[in-house]
């Protein structure tokens, strides 16, 4: 346990999930306590959550990253950035996250200038993103951030984490990125513990009428399918393989969507999908009761 109320800065907040990782942290007695001492979001519905969730003052937003002058933050111990993900997810168009290439994941350098700009670096700097980042087609682009990185002084630690070694039944792997200045021991990730449950162990048991998608009247099409049509929209349908709903994870299709990501059907009876960020319709849609 550190003895040290933590000064933390954080880039790209969303609601602070990091946040309440620190909160958590606290509680179990790791650390003695830690404090936001400025955070970076644009989005006014995340803004407005992320003060709510973990009480902070609004007017420690510092807003648009690319704005922000590294000379004129204060000093922290730790930074966390999440950079946006749509540019290198299979969710998005994959442009890429290259410095010169003005995409959204590309502000995730705006923390190297900041790094560069800045009196006092942080000790500790995590980066998060989609697990996509380590493929062949972003490798390039990764080595030259890490690269940055080292240069500044920083000792690397990296892995892709799934949430389901570690208790949580979601498929959701993500890349991590442990940045430490003038590191003089070794850090490690924390092993497996695994995980008991499943989608359905987190779901209410009873849900508003509003929230569905469907009645309970199905068609049968031949042993192992059936299909749903949605509430007043008999053209949109939902194709449903029974054996691979008893089996979890994918089991069914949207016909009608356009979007092969948002057209999965899922099962409650293993692991929760990802939510991706895109401005589709229903974008995670999910069985549950079928007998």
């Amino acid at each position: 346990m550190t003895n040290e109320i933590i000064k933390v800065g954080t880039f790209f907040c969303g609601i602070g999930a990091p946040e309440k990782a620190l909160e958590r942290l606290k509680k179990e007695g790791y650390i003695k306590d830690y404090k936001v001492e400025f955070f970076s979001e644009v989005d006014k519905d995340a803004i407005k959550s992320y003060c709510a969730i973990h009480n902070i003052d609004a007017n420690l937003n510092l807003g648009d990253i690319t704005q922000i002058k590294g000379i004129d933050l204060p000093c922290c111990d730790l930074w966390i950035g999440g950079f946006p993900c749509q540019d290198i997810s299979c969710a998005g168009k994959m442009r890429g996250f290259n410095f010169e290439s003005s995409t959204r994941s590309s502000l995730g350098w705006e923390m190297i200038r900041l790094l560069k700009e800045v009196k006092n670096k942080p000790k500790y700097v995590i980066f998060e993103n989609v697990a996509m980042i380590t493929s062949n087609k972003f490798k390039d682009t990764l080595n030259l951030f890490k690269n940055d990185l080292i240069k500044l002084g920083y000792t690397l630690y990296e892995d892709v984490l799934s949430a389901t070694d570690y208790g949580i039944p979601q498929t959701r792997r993500r890349y991590f990125l442990i940045a430490i200045l003038n590191n003089e021991k070794n850090f490690s990730f924390p092993k497996s513990i695994g995980c008991d449950l499943v989608f359905k162990d987190f779901l209410d048991t009873c849900v508003d009428e509003k929230y569905y998608l469907t009645n309970d009247e199905y068609e049968i099409i031949d042993d192992n399918k059936i299909i749903f049509h949605k509430k007043d929209r008999k053209d949109v349908i939902y194709e449903i393989d029974l054996n691979k709903y008893k089996r979890g994870g994918v089991c069914g299709i949207d016909k009608s969507c356009k979007f092969n990501q948002s057209s999965r059907v899922f099962s409650i009876e293993r692991n929760a999908p990802t939510l991706t960020a895109n401005n589709t319709a229903e974008n995670v849609k999910i069985i549950e009761g079928v007998k």
